[in-house]
């Protein structure tokens, strides 16, 4: 009667350890399926997207707001990919960081279209912040050394990024 208690528990472990990998394949096979060239961070569409100029219009009345965005790169962080700045006119522009730092994009990112899913805000930035963005831009320090007054900016944390290159 041991035997066979064992002998069964024996069976069901190995049928078990046999399912696990099987398991994790198709889990793995799910995610490779999800991820797209130029996806980072959740994986996100580029539908209902709003050209980045429509921000401010869209953020008369409120300081914050859930959207999907989509603009050109105008600057990114050189040193790690941790941040991106797009264009809403001739006057501000969008700076993008990302969720939880969970992902970066590429240094060389200036120049395409972004598609951004996340949160906008309009904040104000310190000092210290804006000469450690212009330094992660790589900018000359003297002109780092120019930045003496906080700035209200419109900000953006974007849980998923979709770039695409400029047409």
């Amino acid at each position: 009667m041991k035997n066979i208690i064992l002998l069964i528990l024996l069976l069901g472990f190995v049928a078990a350890c046999n399912q696990a990998p099987k398991e994790k394949d198709n889990a793995k096979i799910a995610t490779e399926e999800k991820k797209v060239k130029g996806s980072y961070g959740e994986l996100i569409t580029t539908d209902h997207a709003v050209p980045v100029a429509e921000l401010k219009t869209l953020m008369k009345d409120t300081d914050s707001l859930p959207i999907k965005l989509k603009g050109e790169i105008v600057a990114n962080c050189q040193n790690s990919g941790c941040w991106m700045d797009l264009k809403i006119d001739e006057k501000d522009e969008l700076k993008v960081t990302f969720k939880d730092y969970a992902f970066f994009i590429p240094l060389d990112s200036k120049g395409k279209i972004a598609y951004i899913e996340g949160f906008a805000k309009k904040e104000i930035i310190p000092v210290e912040k804006l000469r450690h963005y212009a330094m992660d831009e790589g900018k000359p320090k003297s002109e780092i050394e120019k930045i003496t007054e906080p700035k209200m900016a419109y900000t953006f944390e974007a849980s998923g990024v979709l770039l695409k290159d400029k047409k």
